[in-house]
């Protein structure tokens, strides 16, 4: 985004437009189907992250900068590297998810489970290529579609009263997760969206601070109505008894669809699963293109980020997420908290003016990304259940806190023992600043040094 002149309302329509895609679709019908009005859980986490995001939007448009802007300026490019190889930890999980709803509507349309996820790793390969203007016209035409669908198919089956009692459906049904669970889901989901730079892009584009807070206020009034809408539909065909031939639970957004389309007339559905074929690739694709940005950032230099290599990395580290076969909301969420527990606690101490050298903050993103991966693999294995997503947040952003707090304890210590006061300049661009304030440390030795060149052109 470039320039300062969004309005409220364009604000809004932007992050609305950047929360609608496969995951919140296809991932809370699948949620649904076995949770009930729960399984808008995802839509009504990620309404709630654009509400925090209006707490800090005007501090956050006063930076001008998004996350990995903050961290380069506050300390150095090494750093904010690592910020963008970590970024690449979650776009992994959004990648898998959008592969997960290709090979979804893959098997409604007849391809085998092995053969269809080769096609759609070529094809979001393909889609990543293509014209990026194009491309983004082709998947805003296929979601608005899907979603015009949507609104039709729940007015024709007779839903929308489920849909006006969705809310206290909701909590009703939020007892079938495990409090963990839906805890867990709600955190990463909300979080996510206040640290993730595809939606900062937009409060750091609005107008004007108010904009920018209107904005993000409005965008989760309207995200707590879209994300009804799909579990909304799931629960009333299911109890219609129209949805007992559901084999694969991520298949059931697209086939409840495809049948309400079908019934209107011979091949529709087809069309229509076309579409959402066409809305998964092309979101897989602007991930490619974010992860292929974030990887060609990584080694010294400059890199092309169109390069194909890279892009083929990027749908092997989401293929391999894939192959974990969580649901779709959870394949993201695992990948949401690893990041979060990694950057939270760094980026909260960034907001809030603390400062913190480049290697402390490196010591404690280290930290709560160790803790936080290893739980995720221990989940991987099956050892930690449902709580997997919850431990691996609580041990992430424990061990973040408590490295952060023996960092600025060794800190005071090292200056109480050398008795040197700090001494601040203001100085914005040197690794250590944070918000355009870097703190330098004099040693006893130059101090000496200074005292005695004092005393020396005294006597002269």
């Amino acid at each position: 985004m470039t320039g300062r002149v969004l309005s409220s309302l364009q604000v809004a329509a932007l992050l609305v437009s950047a929360s609608y895609g496969i995951g919140l679709l296809f991932g809370s019908g699948e949620l649904a189907l076995a949770q009930g009005m729960a399984g808008g859980i995802y839509g009504v986490a990620t309404a709630i992250g654009m509400l925090l995001l209006a707490l800090f939007a005007q501090r956050l448009w006063g930076t001008g900068m998004p996350v990995w802007g903050l961290f380069g300026r506050a300390y150095g490019p090494r750093l904010q590297g690592v910020v963008a190889l970590l970024s690449l930890v979650w776009m992994a999980g959004v990648l898998a998810a959008q592969i997960q709803g290709g090979v979804a509507v893959a098997g409604l349309l007849g391809l085998d489970q092995r053969i269809g996820h080769a096609a759609v790793l070529v094809l979001i390969f393909g889609a990543s290529r293509l014209d990026l203007q194009f491309a983004s016209r082709l998947f805003a035409l296929s979601l608005i579609t899907s979603g015009l669908v949507l609104v039709y198919a729940l007015a024709a089956v007779n839903g929308t009263d489920t849909f006006l009692g969705s809310v206290p459906a909701f909590v009703q049904d939020l007892s079938t997760f495990g409090p963990m669970r839906w805890v867990s889901v709600m955190l990463a989901v909300a979080i996510l969206v206040c640290v993730g730079a595809d939606y900062q892009q937009f409060v750091l584009a609005a107008r004007r601070p108010s904009a920018a807070i209107s904005g993000c206020i409005l965008a989760g009034l309207g995200l707590l109505l879209i994300g009804f809408l799909p579990p909304a539909l799931i629960v009333t065909m299911s109890r219609a008894g129209l949805l007992e031939d559901v084999v694969d639970a991520k298949q059931v957004v697209p086939l409840a669809l495809a049948l309400v389309a079908k019934s209107v007339a011979p091949g529709a559905d087809k069309v229509l699963l076309a579409a959402l074929s066409a809305a998964a690739l092309g979101s897989g694709a602007a991930i490619v293109r974010a992860m292929s940005s974030a990887i060609a950032s990584l080694g010294p230099g400059r890199h092309d980020e169109s390069h194909p290599g890279f892009a083929v990395v990027a749908l092997a580290l989401g293929a391999a997420v894939a192959a974990r076969e969580q649901g779709i909301v959870d394949t993201m969420v695992s990948l949401n908290v690893v990041y979060i527990a990694s950057i939270a606690v760094v980026f909260v101490l960034l907001l809030r003016d603390r400062a913190m050298s480049a290697s402390h903050a490196a010591a404690t993103m280290t930290a709560g990304f160790s803790m936080s991966f290893a739980a995720y693999v221990a989940g991987w294995s099956g050892w930690l259940g449902d709580a997997a997503d919850a431990v691996s947040l609580g041990a992430g952003v424990g061990a973040s806190v408590f490295m952060a707090l023996c960092m600025t304890a060794v800190a005071k210590f090292a200056e109480r023992i050398a008795g040197v006061p700090e001494v601040c300049s203001a100085e914005g661009n040197e690794p250590g600043a944070v918000m355009g304030t870097s703190c330098l440390r004099a040693s006893r030795t130059t101090n000496s040094v200074i005292s005695h060149e004092s005393r020396g052109s005294t006597s002269q």
